[in-house]
């Protein structure tokens, strides 16, 4: 992945000295591998403080583990401001410079709601070409055969691909500055390397397994993003009041969005029933593009209404990831 000027601006700026968010949020997706998300879904509105929060992810003397949490708590969340939020107004809006996206105070939430938002452009980006290839997935002539039992696979696998290739765009130690090396020197005890083994190490046979797996991957953004946001004094930070109101985490983790959907598309796939293809289409178009609305509603809110993104821009630069 070739490194522009942007990606080194954001590699010095963001990426290195907010990479606790990338560690809380492997951790939170360590966490639910053994944990429902219930047990921790509600503890953002209670502000906990750092210790409370070892206690509730169950970590006993593992230094390593506990510093980071120690660090994101009592280093980045507890300097956030709360905000004040505003009336939306919809006429003669413009978008802003992303100088905004820079400010040192709320970076790393900027920083977590980018890492969420590509989660969910990764799952968009493999369901498009899934339809704009006519409802067939790119697979090798000789393979076509197996095509109906490959979908779940090539879904999990293009995602944990671009993660990994994100965070290694993210964790890179080329090229930085000799500020930020600094600041990188002053965490090795938890390495790069750790990181990305810890969100990216699995290989899961089966179908169940890989769905749930991706979820733990959302619900843990979700997660991070929503300690930073209750401290700001904003509980709901996706839900997007128009003539009603639309609570997009909620689509996020439901049930029947990603881990009921997909499944849904691979057996009608399986099957090659074209219509039941089209129409689980629809479903899936509709929860997606109300997800990704929530998300940049999440933005304008942290960003006091600076930063409007398009439904499929992201604050940060991501290289080339999607024309891989």
């Amino acid at each position: 992945m070739p490194e522009s000027s942007d990606i080194l601006n954001d590699l010095n700026k963001v990426f290195i000295p907010c990479r606790t968010v990338l560690e809380m949020e492997a951790l939170t997706s360590l966490f639910l591998e053994h944990y429902n998300y219930e047990v921790i879904k509600e503890i953002p509105k209670s502000q906990p403080e750092s210790q409370r929060v070892i206690e509730i992810f169950r970590i006993l003397d593992c230094q390593p583990l506990e510093n980071i949490i120690k660090y994101f708590i009592d280093g980045v969340v507890s300097k956030l401001k709360p905000i004040v939020m505003y009336e939306r107004d919809h006429h003669d809006r413009f978008r802003m410079g992303n100088v905004v996206a820079y400010t040192k105070t709320r970076v790393c939430l900027y920083l977590a709601l980018h890492r969420l938002k590509l989660k969910f452009m990764f799952i968009k980006h493999f369901m498009d070409k899934f339809k704009n290839n006519e409802f067939k997935l790119n697979i090798p002539d000789e393979r076509e055969d197996l095509a109906p039992h490959l979908f779940i696979s090539s879904f999990y696998k293009n995602y944990t691909h671009k993660n990994e290739m994100n965070l290694k765009l993210m964790l890179s130690s080329k090229r930085i500055s000799e500020r930020v090396s600094k600041l990188l020197d002053l965490k090795d005890i938890i390495t790069n390397d750790d990181i990305i083994n810890a969100i990216t190490f699995k290989k899961y046979l089966d179908d169940n397994n890989r769905i749930k797996f991706v979820m733990r991957e959302i619900k843990a953004s979700i997660f991070v993003c929503k300690v930073m946001f209750a401290q700001m004094d904003v509980f709901d930070p996706f839900s997007e009041g128009k003539e009603l109101m639309i609570d997009a985490e909620e689509f996020m983790i439901n049930q029947d969005f990603i881990p009921v959907l997909i499944p849904a598309i691979s057996n009608a796939y399986s099957g090659s029933k074209r219509a039941q293809l089209e129409d689980l289409f629809q479903a899936y178009n509709f929860m997606m593009k109300r997800v990704l609305e929530g998300i940049n509603y999440a933005i304008e809110v942290a960003s006091g209404g600076q930063i409007l993104l398009d439904l499929e821009g992201t604050i940060y630069n991501s290289g080339n990831i999607f024309d891989i």
